[in-house]
This record gives C-alpha cells, structure tokens and sequence, in this order.
C-alpha cells in the first residue's frame, strides 16, 4: 500500500511540474525580453530600468533555478521558452567562460593595477602584500587616505619611486610608478573632481594614464523615498562624467590606459559608452564574472565595477582579480602587450 501511494505521489508530482514549469518559464522570458526592449530603447533614462540595467547578472538566477528541473523532466516546451533568457545571457557573459587563445606576443608588456583601497583601511601591511603579490608595473589608486599614502610610500616607495601623491586630496585618486611619471594634471570630473591625467615614460614610450572615481550608487545608505531622486541624480552624473574622459581621450592618439572605480557594471549604459572608445581589459582574457566589489551583509564580491581599460594600442593578455587588500574593493590586474609603439 505504501508503494503505491509512493508511486501515486511521484505521478501526481511530475503532473504538477509539467503544469507549472512551462507557465513560469514562460512568465519568465517575457519578463527578460521586456527589460531587453526596454533597454534597447531607454538604456538608463528612467530611474527603475537603470537598475535593473546595474543589477542584470542576477536577473539570470532564476533562469538556472529553471533550467535544473526542466533538464531533469525533459520539459521542452519549458525549455524552449528558456532560450531567450540563455542567449542574452550568453551575449552578456559568454565569452567570460569560455578560454581565448593567447595573442600575438610582443617585446613590450605592461602590468596593470587598479585599487580602490577604501580610505577608512587600516590593514597597511594586507594593503602592500596584496600588490606585491602581483608585481604591477604602474598602479592607480581610488579612495587614498594619509595613512595610506604614508605606507604606500613606506612599504612600496623603492619599487615604485614615481607617484602623483604630491596632489593627494582627501578620499583622492593617485598613481604609482615603476616608470617616470614626467606630466600629472588635474581635470573637471564634477562633483567631486576625483580624476587625474598623467603620462608615463615607458621606456621611451609614451603612455596616458587616466586614474578616476566615478560617482557611487549608494543605494543602500540611503531611505527608499530618496530612491527615485538619487538614482537619477547618480546615474546623470555618471554619464557627465563618462563624456567628460571621452572628450580628454578624443584629442590623444597616442597609447591609454584608464583605470578606474567606475561604479558601473557591463550592462549599463555607461559601460557601453566607453567601451566604444577603449577596450576593457577583463573582457576577453579573463575568467568567470569578475566581481570586486563587497555589500554590507553578504559574505561574497557582488558586481564587478572596477575596471582597467586600454586603447587599441595594446591587447590584453592577461586579467584577474586580485588578492584582499582590507578593503571593500578587490584589485583588477591585467597584462597589456603594445601592438602599435609610436615613434
């Protein structure tokens, strides 16, 4: 008897799973190609897509919670209705798992940092052995502090004796060296100004090195009634600022590299303005979504918003994510190889 009423429950479970998974696979597309019209046509103009747009990686869970029934019930209907969802995730990050063939070697190779070092670290000594794990030829830095730049010069000052740290500002952006830094200057990047333009001698080469911080979110610091309001004052500044680093890159034709906190993820709209200018070094070369940044409350890295970009000068050849520093922020180092050296 009771087998029979195991075999009964085994009936009536799959008769239940074969109702509802094509409904919610269904339901579920729809929604992934409505916010993929939505997008197309309003990128981050209105305040509830832009987030959408910032938080899409995880619009694509439920598409795995989907996909492991509909594979085991052999569903396919429900997995037809899945295909849509696949692709665009596929487009979004397929190629972040799937290995590349490493490019054309050459003779000049240069090994890149970005680190958002948050200001209130006071983990030095993590600090420094986090990039001395990684050897990095030139490093830009977001969110320096006195106490910082004091041990960075301390701790690292021999290998990199070249610094922008003479134009430090509080909660500042700041470059160090193995190479003569031989021009620095500042640049509007309202509100805060946290940009700097310095050019490096590699080796005779010359090389614009842009280091920025990009306006945050802060969404979660804030009341929900301010919600609407301070996305849309966030993300307007954000895209002032992405025009502003276009109109300082549009004049040099020389090789660029900007590392940045760009408080941005690779579905938004700010994203895909700049990456019709340079190159993000992550994007090919490197493995798995990339995450650096943590949230308050989760024990794991949730978007990936630091970048290291390059002009078609260089390809990269190498990018990961780096040690932990004490800060709210993971290191992105990339090796870059300069296709083009211009005389």
């Amino acid at each position: 008897m009771s087998m029979n009423k195991m075999s009964m429950n085994k009936i009536n479970l799959r008769k239940l799973s074969g109702a509802w998974l094509p409904v919610a696979a269904q339901v579920y597309s729809g929604l992934i190609l409505v916010w993929l019209l939505l997008r197309a046509v309003l990128w981050d103009a209105y305040w509830p897509i832009a987030i959408v747009n910032t938080a899409a990686f995880y619009c694509f869970v439920p598409l795995v919670l989907l996909l492991i029934p509909v594979v085991v019930s052999r569903h396919k209907q429900a997995l037809g209705s899945l295909l849509i969802p696949g692709m665009a995730f596929l487009l979004f990050w397929g190629i972040l798992l799937v290995p590349t063939s490493p490019a054309k070697r050459t003779s000049f190779s240069l090994r890149i940092m970005t680190f958002n070092v948050l200001v209130s670290n006071t983990a030095s000594d993590k600090l420094t052995s986090s990039i001395k794990a990684e050897e990095p030829d030139v490093i830009g830095f977001q969110e320096l502090g006195s106490v910082t730049i004091a041990a960075l010069r301390s701790q690292l000052g021999n290998e990199y004796p070249y610094d922008t740290f003479d134009e430090f500002e509080p909660r500042g952006v700041g470059l160090m060296s193995r190479f003569p830094i031989t021009a620095v200057a500042k640049f509007p990047f309202p509100p805060k100004d946290l940009a700097l333009h310095a050019l490096i001698d590699w080796d005779g080469q010359p090389v614009h090195v842009f280091v920025v911080h990009l306006s945050a979110n802060n969404i979660f610091d804030n009341s929900l009634i301010s919600l609407p309001q301070l996305v849309q004052e966030r993300y307007t500044q954000r895209a002032d600022q992405v025009t502003r680093l276009q109109e300082q890159l549009a004049e040099i034709m020389e090789p660029v590299v900007l590392l940045c906190d760009c408080n941005f993820t690779d579905t938004s709209e700010a994203y895909g303005r700049l990456n019709s200018r340079l190159n993000d070094s992550y994007r090919r070369p490197g493995w798995g979504p990339g995450h650096t940044l943590y949230t308050k409350g989760i024990p794991f890295r949730v978007q990936r918003v630091d970048y290291i970009w390059h002009s078609p000068h260089f390809v990269s050849r190498a990018s990961h994510v780096g040690q932990d520093g004490g800060s709210d922020h993971r290191p992105v180092i990339s090796t870059l190889s300069l296709l083009e050296v211009n005389p």
